[in-house]
């Protein structure tokens, strides 16, 4: 083996070792002590090939919270102004690339694509940013062209708690129990296939939320989507 290919697969066993030690940590330290994790259905997460963990956000908790409750390495976006040495350098080796948020980032898009493409679990926040726990806010459409385009499993995920160990403007994490819930996987093909291509692309993401209010509602206080707010 070439020694620049020997290199490298170091630097890969070292890279997933760092992974599992920090989940292990994370999983310990964070959410155990702190007053409990508990996760229900990862036996619903596909563990071959491309798949799209799909969130519900309140919380600067909830990727490491998907991270630790998925049963496969995860990769992540997260914002660009986050890394800021030495945490940057943290989170990149944890899987973790920059995504510009409010703007269309083509870069992170492809990235996405491309660990996809690798076979790689990818967590998203398809509100885009943290909400109020109280109703979602719609899908953004680069969820809905990334599970087009990559043929992923969309894995729906609820996660309850999360707002109350680490609050908006929080600094330091408080006690309360956090439930990660993962939903049956869905496929852009296998939806389109049942309700049409053109309509796949109008209401995917809605399909997607919805799921997600349904496994939230497993583990907390139900919650709205954006459809059932407008609507009253």
């Amino acid at each position: 083996m070439p020694a620049a290919a020997r290199a490298d697969e170091r630097a890969a066993q070292k890279a997933t070792l760092f992974y599992k030690f920090a989940r292990w940590a994370v999983k310990v330290f964070f959410f155990r002590l702190l007053g409990g994790f508990r996760v229900l259905h990862s036996d619903r997460v596909p563990m071959r090939g491309p798949v799209i963990f799909c969130a519900n956000h309140t919380s600067f908790a909830d990727p490491p919270a998907v991270g630790c409750a998925s049963p496969r390495p995860c990769t992540f976006f997260a914002q660009a102004g986050l890394f800021v040495p030495i945490f940057g350098q943290i989170i990149r080796a944890l899987g973790a690339f920059s995504v510009r948020r409010g703007a269309s980032d083509v870069g992170a898009f492809r990235t996405a694509l491309t660990l996809l493409a690798e076979g790689r679990a990818l967590v998203m926040f398809p509100e885009g940013t943290r909400g109020d726990g109280v109703s979602l806010r719609p899908a953004q459409k680069g969820v809905v062209g990334l599970a087009q385009k990559s043929r992923a499993h969309v894995v729906p995920v609820g996660i309850c708690g999360a707002h109350k160990r680490l609050p908006k403007g929080a600094k330091i994490p408080r006690f309360s129990k956090i439930t990660v819930v993962f939903g049956e996987p869905l496929t852009f093909e296998g939806y389109a296939s049942s309700v049409g291509a053109d309509r796949a692309k109008e209401t995917f993401g809605e399909e997607i939320m919805r799921r997600i209010a349904a496994l939230v509602a497993e583990c907390g206080p139900p919650v709205k989507t954006s459809g059932e707010t407008e609507s009253r």
